[in-house]
This record gives C-alpha cells, sequence and structure tokens, in this order.
C-alpha cells in the first residue's frame, strides 16, 4: 500500500480516486474547497491551494507521501510534476515539460520550433506590446486567450481591432502570471483526441466532436467517435509521438484539442491529465477499458503491462454537461423520456434551490448516452438539444 496525495477532490478526480481506493492505496485528498464529492471517497482531506506548488510540496513531505496524482487541471498537472521532481517521485514529466505543454505562450513556442501543425500566435507580457500588435499586425479574426486557464476561461474571439483590445485586457486580467497568446482562428470544426502513451508511443486513441451552445469556448457537448477520427488519428499519433520524443514524456494520457481545416487537423491545446468533463466514463465505455484506472497506475510509476492491446473504438456514445440559460434559482431539470432511455450514466451536481452565478460556465450536472448509431446520436444530442430543460425559479 502506498501513501497517495492527489491534488483535487472535485467530481472530475472521483474516478481517479476510485481508482487508487481499489487497487489498495491510502489516499490524503487536497483542495482549496471542502465538501466536494470526491472529499468522501479519500483516507485523509486536507484543504490547501494545488495551485500553490510550494504548498503541496510542504504537504507532501510532511504526510511523507509515496506518489502524487495531479488532477483535472492545469496548475495541479504543474505542482505535481514540481512535487515529483523534488522529491524524486516517479510518473510526472519534469517541470519544465510541464509548464511547456501547459503555459499557452510556452507550447507555442515550442510548437514552432519542431512545426508542429498548430495555429500561427503571438504572445506579450507587456500589455502596450499587444495592444500596439493588434493595432498595427494583426490578421483578424483571432483567438485571445491567458496562458495559464482552462475552460475557456478569458479567451475572446476578436473580428476587428476594438474587439482585440477589449480580448486583450480581458486576457491580461484573468491571466495569473499575466501572459496572454494571441492566434489565428481557425474557421473549421471542433475535436478532441485522447491517447495513452507508453513509452513514448501511441497505445490507444479515443476522439470526439466538440459541441459549444452557450459559450462558444467551453465545451458542452461531446460526441465519440469523431466524424474524422482515421484521418486525425493518423496524423496527430505522429505529432503526439514526435512530442514525446523530444520531450522524454512519461507514461499517460496525452489529450489534445484540435480543430479539422481542409482535413487538416490543427493542434489547439495540449494537456497530460484526466479532463474535467468525467472523460473518463465516455472513452471506457467506448475502448472497453477504464482510462482512470491506467492514468493511475502511469502517476504511480507501476508496471502498465496489462494495458489492453489493440483496441478500438466500438459503438456511439456521448457527453453532455448540463447547463442554464441564464442566472438565478434552479427549480427543476426536466429531461424528456424519448432522451433518458439513452442515458447509460450521470454525476448531478444539481438541487434545487441551487443559485446559477455564471450560467456560462457553472455545470448542474453530466449526462452519458450510449446510441446505436451516429445519426441517431446527433439526433437527440444536437437537434434535440432544447429538449433538456433546466427550469428557473
Amino acid at each position: 500500500m502506498k501513501k497517495v496525495l492527489i491534488l483535487n477532490v472535485s467530481h472530475s478526480e472521483v474516478l481517479l480516486i476510485k481508482a487508487l481506493k481499489e487497487m489498495g492505496h491510502y489516499v490524503i485528498g487536497t483542495g482549496g474547497l471542502t465538501g466536494q464529492p470526491g472529499e468522501k471517497f479519500v483516507d485523509t482531506f486536507i484543504q490547501a491551494d494545488y495551485s500553490d506548488k510550494e504548498k503541496m510540496l510542504k504537504l507532501a513531505v510532511d504526510n511523507n507521501i509515496d506518489a502524487i496524482c495531479a488532477n483535472c487541471n492545469d496548475f495541479g498537472v504543474i505542482s505535481a510534476a514540481y512535487v515529483a521532481e523534488k522529491l524524486g517521485l516517479p510518473g510526472h514529466d519534469t517541470y519544465e515539460n510541464a509548464l511547456t505543454l501547459h503555459h499557452k505562450d510556452k507550447f507555442k513556442v515550442f510548437a514552432q520550433k519542431h512545426n508542429l501543425c498548430t495555429p500561427k500566435a503571438v504572445w506579450f507580457e507587456d500589455i502596450k506590446k499587444a495592444k500596439q500588435w493588434a493595432e498595427t499586425s494583426a490578421n483578424f479574426p483571432v483567438i485571445v486567450k491567458p496562458v495559464d486557464l482552462t475552460g475557456g476561461k478569458g479567451v475572446s474571439r476578436a473580428d476587428n481591432t476594438p474587439e482585440a483590445i477589449a480580448a486583450i485586457e480581458s486576457a491580461f486580467k484573468i491571466s495569473r502570471i499575466k501572459h496572454i497568446v494571441i492566434e489565428d482562428f481557425i474557421d473549421g470544426t471542433q475535436h478532441a483526441m485522447c491517447t495513452f502513451l507508453i513509452n513514448k508511443k501511441v497505445a490507444a486513441v479515443c476522439s470526439n466532436n466538440e459541441y459549444s451552445f452557450k459559450n462558444p469556448f467551453k465545451v458542452e457537448i461531446d460526441t465519440y467517435p469523431s466524424d474524422n477520427e482515421d484521418i486525425a488519428r493518423d496524423f496527430l499519433v505522429g505529432q503526439i509521438e514526435k512530442i514525446a520524443e523530444i520531450l522524454n514524456l512519461k507514461d499517460g494520457i496525452f489529450h489534445v484539442q484540435y480543430r479539422m481545416k481542409n482535413s487538416t487537423p490543427y493542434i489547439i491545446e495540449p494537456m497530460r491529465r484526466v479532463l474535467g468533463n468525467l472523460y473518463g466514463i465516455t472513452s471506457s465505455k467506448l475502448n472497453g477499458f477504464n482510462w482512470d484506472y491506467f492514468q493511475a497506475k502511469a502517476y504511480l510509476g507501476e508496471s502498465l503491462d496489462d494495458f489492453p492491446k489493440n483496441t478500438k473504438s466500438n459503438g456511439f456514445v456521448a457527453h453532455r454537461s448540463i447547463m442554464s440559460k441564464k442566472n438565478g434559482i434552479v427549480e427543476n431539470i426536466l429531461i424528456p423520456k424519448e432522451i433518458e432511455k439513452y442515458v447509460f450514466d450521470r454525476f448531478m451536481m444539481y438541487h434545487s434551490g441551487i443559485e446559477i452565478h455564471n450560467y456560462m460556465n457553472d455545470n448542474l450536472g453530466v449526462l452519458f448516452f450510449k446510441f446505436s448509431s451516429r445519426e441517431e446520436m446527433n439526433h437527440i444530442m444536437l437537434d434535440q438539444y432544447d429538449d433538456i430543460q433546466v427550469i428557473m425559479k
């Protein structure tokens, strides 16, 4: 039995925590908030900010941990890599590599140096220089992002100079390290591909289409597999293995968001972590093995000899976050029976009387669906999108 520290206990980490417990380990959970869904599954909870890498290092030393697990947030990946490097713990990339892959400006530098297929970009640490660039050199439309946040926070599209100035001010304001990146907008379709690296080679692939209805920079619906899985797999696997070889990456999940334009996948974001939308439920259903179990083993530096070989996508599955159309008090969520029959799992955070403060980002729950065909899936998930209703008081 190992003593394992996991760097958050939200609903997004529940599957990892359960995997660690099923493996027989003692799990210490942390996080800035108390009362989160995963807290009841850990052996000990210690309230602390997982984005504070020095605080996480002290917590790890004080509790004599044997291994550390990142959470579903980029700050957690960076803190876990830092702690692992300082203490000589297994299962994590170097701290510098974690920064390269999870700070958008550093990744753009790396991508351009190694000719990766990603949108052209510029990056700034000075707001005046960023505004000057927008006024004199921008080729609109562009996407403006803080380099160090996830979930679409602070991301804006700008179609002209005034919009770019406003987007730059917003991104600088929300960025913790006050760095931003501005990249060309790729006018294509949005997708993701989750891979599992073993010895710097892709051992499994799961792909999906991404759809955003309320917030264009927050994914609300995923449908699996992606429409272009064969094309994307052939190209992106090569790109991912190239990154893994150059950076000498450790085993485990390597996830990318990409946009497809003219049959070319452009890498938008890479990440080395589980996903915040409980991606492991749909990916495990599609591929027939437990992604979170093997990610937990990878974080602990354990053997992956039992990782399944030659896995393929089987069937059609989907994920949907339940979101309201406005702020206020939630009274009920209505799911029609003709939609309910496709649901095979759920994780609901909703209760009557809960107050929504930011409807563009706040989730009330997650539903997971299984279908017999892509046509059936698209009809239920997209054509009947409005049939699931959040009733407000």
